[in-house]
């Protein structure tokens, strides 16, 4: 439901008014510049100890994404939360606790494939590849599908490389030995 003010039509109220960051920033005595400067010393370090490939146009993009989550989290902070585990808010005093936010903000942009990356967990393409990478561990084109990832052919391309074989004769192979095992798992059961 919107309001009227001074004869215009205000917008709907979505839980976040202008400026409410800002005054969540200074309930704890911080500022948006503090923010900035404890933001980019958290992706440097980040960085330094996790991807230090990583371009500097990354780094920006990287930076301004740990800011953004940074000022949403600290419009939740809470001193008088309890936690199962730690008692009240983690036994965590405001500067500590937005830095580890922003901390796993950093580990959250590096898994998220909708910045570009993607997550290893998942075998998801669009990752960054590293330099030393060489053409050989391409993957083969003839044999790309929507439901084998790049990574997954990359890796049985190597396979089938470590026994002299081609990736013709090493697909078949593979997958009669694999037939044959489930037939036999199944016939014992």
């Amino acid at each position: 439901m919107s309001a009227t003010v001074n004869g215009t039509q205000a917008p709907p109220y979505d839980g976040i008014r202008e400026g409410s960051a800002e005054l969540a920033l200074r309930r704890y005595d911080w500022t948006g510049e503090r923010l900035m400067k404890e933001a980019r010393k958290i992706v440097n370090d980040y960085c330094r100890a996790n991807i230090p490939y990583l371009a500097l146009h990354r780094r920006d993009e990287l930076t301004d994404f740990v800011i953004e989550k940074a000022l949403l989290a600290s419009m939740r902070f809470d001193p008088d939360k309890p936690t199962k585990k730690y008692g009240q808010n983690g036994g965590k005093h405001f500067d500590s606790w937005i830095c580890d936010e922003m901390w796993n903000r950093c580990i959250d942009w590096l898994r998220s494939k909708a910045e570009g990356n993607g997550d290893r967990r998942y075998s998801n393409d669009n990752r960054i590849f590293l330099a030393g990478d060489t053409l050989d561990d391409e993957p083969d084109p003839d044999l790309e599908g929507k439901f084998i990832s790049e990574r997954k052919l990359v890796r049985w391309q190597k396979a089938a490389k470590l026994v002299g074989m081609t990736m013709e004769e090493w697909i078949p192979v593979t997958l009669d030995k694999a037939a044959r095992r489930i037939e036999k798992t199944k016939a014992a059961a």
